[in-house]
């Protein structure tokens, strides 16, 4: 989805700077800004000892939660992935567009493919892949061309499709990088402790911690971001799992706008818009419900529209979504 992607680039090191680097510099300003720290300003032997305690929780959870992340969670992905290739639900599909990402490689190609093939429901949906094409030559990514998917029929796991006959194998160039990596994140907050402990001390022990230390206040605000990423905002955006359920599960309709309002919540100065809609299943039952979604100030002339496509689940039928945004999911 596009939403669990993440966030770019820019703003992922937008968002560290102000959970690491940030804190750093306030704490070490304001405390040390005449070059000795004073005893008013240490934390009473008790406390200090709480937010220790508190601190080592909170950066093993975070760890913890980087090595799932970037560790564990690829490991899973591939199993997955593989057993889906033996028992998903076969679909034919179509080659609607292709291409080239990066850099050609010799003897293959890295595409991004977009398929036309019927959901589980049996509509059409259209759904865009990332696929490494080892044999360029025989041209079967070209548009016009049809393939073989393979769906998960319990949409349950963090892959839910993939090309049928493909090959999944583990990167083990990555896998050393990436726990390299987290070793040294690991050693790096060790040794921040060891280091604020040596100039921070000055004979009291932990007494230097306070609630306002980075020590303490880094791992909460980069867990923060995790939280504010990947759930916080969910009340905002359409939750992947439903909009799975609905792209692969769900059924297309045609639905009536009756009333576009401002929900007078902002995401990047972009309205949150709360819409009432009314369509009929494919049973010719009329529902109403309603839907919110974060509308780009250039995109608009949507909450001024007669009707709009729709996919809802024929057994949760107040449970919808735009079709332009399960389009627009990967």
């Amino acid at each position: 989805m596009a939403f669990k992607n993440g966030m770019s680039l820019f703003w992922a090191l937008y968002a560290f700077f102000f959970a690491v680097p940030f804190p750093m510099f306030l704490y070490y300003s304001i405390y040390y800004s005449g070059g000795q720290r004073l005893v008013s300003t240490l934390s009473a032997p008790y406390w200090a000892l709480v937010y220790l305690a508190l601190s080592v929780v909170l950066w093993s959870w975070l760890l913890a939660r980087y090595f799932g992340q970037w560790f564990i969670a690829p490991a899973r992905e591939l199993r997955q992935m593989n057993q889906l290739l033996r028992t998903g639900e076969i679909r034919d599909a179509e080659v609607v567009a292709s291409r080239t990402v990066g850099k050609p490689e010799r003897n293959r190609r890295r595409l991004e493919v977009t398929f036309r093939f019927n959901n589980l429901s049996g509509v059409p949906i259209q759904e865009t892949l990332p696929v490494v094409d080892m044999r360029p030559q025989l041209g079967r990514f070209d548009v016009g061309q049809r393939l073989r998917l393979r769906i998960d029929e319990s949409l349950a796991k963090s892959r839910v499709i993939v090309i049928d006959g493909s090959e999944f194998q583990p990167d083990t160039t990555r896998r050393l990088i990436v726990f390299l990596g987290w070793m040294g994140l690991l050693g790096l907050v060790a040794a921040y402790y060891l280091l604020s402990y040596r100039y921070e001390h000055q004979g009291t022990g932990w007494r230097f911690l306070t609630y306002f230390h980075p020590l303490l206040i880094c791992p909460l605000a980069l867990l923060g971001l995790r939280w504010l990423m990947n759930g916080g905002l969910g009340r905002f955006f359409l939750n992947d799992k439903t909009a799975v359920q609905l792209k692969y599960r769900g059924r297309r309709a045609v639905a009536r706008l009756l009333e576009a309002k401002q929900t007078g919540t902002y995401i990047n100065e972009q309205p949150q818009v709360r819409f009432e809609l009314e369509y009929e299943d494919s049973r010719g039952t009329t529902h109403r419900t309603s839907c919110k979604k974060i509308v780009s100030l250039l995109g608009m002339d949507i909450t001024r529209a007669e009707t709009i496509p729709i996919f809802y689940l024929a057994d949760q039928p107040q449970t919808v979504a735009f079709a332009t945004d399960l389009d627009q999911t990967e």
